[in-house]
């Protein structure tokens, strides 16, 4: 009996933690803040850096090579969502429109606000593979995720490997077509601070730990 008293306290426990898990990764938050540099390219009423904190209306186009910094206002952990618009996109099997255009997401935990106009495809995070950390303008950006326009059009959700509280989306298009880049229409991550969460999910082992004590005889 006690057995299955014990087994079901570890289950209650966990289910906690896995309930709190889905509900912080079930809604987003908006930058608080957006900075924002580009190639000189980017046309006018696509330069709106405040159109990436909610979908709808305008967006903020990269321009070949540029990228923004999106600053959290807090350190988190979690995952994030970029929406991109590219009208009558059409999928390819690539993930991209045939009009394409990408993007690469890094995170940081700390970035001292300084930022270098970068010339087409000069972007040094451009060229970041998967798994690596680039120390660039007063930061450590690891590398996220790569994403294709046509995977963005409904949102591209990313895991985002430890603490952060800034991210960075560069523009990665290739060919002559797009002048714009990657035209970024939303931006969010999951809500919780990555210090209140270490706390919700303490609070759940512990509640599964009085749980599994509960009904064991006291000992003298």
């Amino acid at each position: 009996m006690k057995f299955f008293e014990r087994m079901s306290a570890i289950a209650a426990g966990t289910a906690l933690m896995v309930g709190l898990s889905g509900a912080a990764h079930a809604a987003y938050v908006a930058p608080t803040a957006v900075t924002w540099e580009n190639n000189g390219d980017v046309d006018t009423g696509r330069d709106n850096v405040e159109g990436v904190k909610e979908q709808g209306g305008d967006f903020l186009s990269l321009g070949r090579g540029g990228w923004a910094v999106m600053d959290f206002g807090a350190e988190r952990t979690g995952s994030g969502l970029v929406i991109e618009t590219t009208y009558n996109c059409t999928d390819t099997p690539s993930g991209e429109c045939t009009y394409g255009e990408s993007a690469k997401v890094f995170a940081a935990l700390d970035w001292d606000g300084t930022y270098a106009a970068t010339a087409d495809g000069a972007n040094p995070l451009g060229g970041a593979m998967e798994g690596s950390t680039t120390t660039y303008s007063g930061a450590d950006w690891t590398y996220v995720a790569a994403v294709p326009n046509g995977d963005a059009q409904t949102g591209f959700t990313f895991d985002i490997p430890g603490p952060f509280r800034f991210l960075a989306i560069v523009d990665t298009t290739t060919g002559t077509k797009s002048k714009d880049g990657f035209d970024i229409d939303k931006v969010a991550v999951t809500p919780l601070p990555a210090a209140l969460w270490f706390l919700v999910t303490a609070i759940g082992g512990l509640t599964g730990v009085r749980w599994l004590r509960k009904g064991q005889p006291a000992t003298a």
